[in-house]
């Protein structure tokens, strides 16, 4: 256990706040992962990390030393910093590494995208966010790494939520796939099934009970050695339906270890799936509130990390 006395510049100022400058080597995930399990007290108190102090409070963290020692390695591939690349006064756009899921799951992980941008934005700016906010607008697989979108209140997130479900913001993405397709660029069309007991998805030609239509298109950038980097816009967005609809048609992502070929990514000796999320377009049909000035406005991705054995391909 650590305790800390509040200083009067700290008076009236959150508790969460106080704790990252406090700490500020420990993960913001680690922070937040103790408020949830009650584990910070003020005067011996259970406190939410909302609670506001007041000067000579003392604050008490009940977190084990081995995660208060734990900071992020920059240089181990997959536990990159995320990097905000724009940013205004509703939202933010930011590069999410491989390998660092975008909110926090049933592995409890330690780094978790959503609470390192809220810990991150309240430090920098020292504002009362809205709790939970900035907030997630969509979702990212944990091992595709690339742009994800977030609401910096609960107005903007509804009206972009909302875009989403009417398709007016377009998502397009880089991969690497096993073999050469036969045709340049194709619309795919076909119906998904989730099966959640056993964690994937599966996609077949017509109907089956419980599934749903999926629309997938994809252009062919380059061709090498037998394998093709694919550029992808997503028409639907359903869970792994990137992954699992190029394995369908016989082109499944390299690195992908759930519907790709595991002997190739073994040789290639490949952690990650070859697929990053590169492009965001905001393209409003319908009144879009506050939001109109995104209208017609792409963000790209600035570069991609791929892994070290997929240079000569993407090269």
């Amino acid at each position: 256990m650590r305790e800390f006395s509040v200083s009067a510049n700290y008076d009236n100022k959150r508790v969460d706040e106080f704790l990252f400058d406090m700490l500020p080597d420990v993960k913001s995930s680690v922070i937040y992962k103790a408020f949830r399990k009650r584990n910070i007290k003020v005067n011996n108190t259970r406190v939410s990390m909302s609670y506001l102090l007041s000067s000579k409070d003392m604050v008490q963290v009940y977190i084990p030393d081995q995660y208060l020692n734990q900071t992020i390695d920059d240089n181990k591939p997959g536990t990159d910093t995320p990097e905000i690349v724009y940013e205004d006064d509703f939202i933010i756009v930011v590069s999410k590494p491989q390998g660092i899921p975008v909110q926090m799951d049933r592995n409890h992980e330690t780094f978790v995208l959503d609470n390192w941008l809220q810990s991150f934005v309240r430090s920098r700016d020292k504002t009362l966010y809205q709790e939970g906010f900035p907030a997630l607008c969509h979702r990212l697989d944990r091992n595709t790494g690339g742009l994800v979108l977030f609401a910096k209140d609960a107005e903007t997130l509804s009206v972009l939520e909302d875009k989403f479900r009417m398709h007016e913001i377009g998502k397009k993405y880089l991969c690497v796939v096993n073999g050469i397709p036969k045709k340049d660029y194709q619309e795919l069309h076909g119906y998904l099934r989730k099966d959640s007991k056993k964690s994937r998805v599966f996609v077949f030609d017509d109907p089956v009970k419980g599934s749903e239509p999926i629309t997938t298109r994809y252009r062919v950038l380059k061709k090498t050695e037998g394998f093709s980097v694919l550029e992808i816009e997503l028409i639907t967005g359903k869970t792994h339906q990137i992954r699992a609809h190029l394995a369908y048609i016989g082109h499944p992502l390299l690195g992908d270890g759930k519907y790709g070929i595991n002997s190739i990514n073994r040789v290639l000796k490949l952690k990650w799936q070859a697929l990053w999320s590169n492009e965001l377009s905001f393209n409003f049909k319908s009144p879009s509130s506050h939001l109109d000035y995104l209208k017609g406005k792409t963000i790209h991705l600035p570069k991609i990390h791929w892994e070290n054995q997929l240079n000569y391909i993407v090269n």
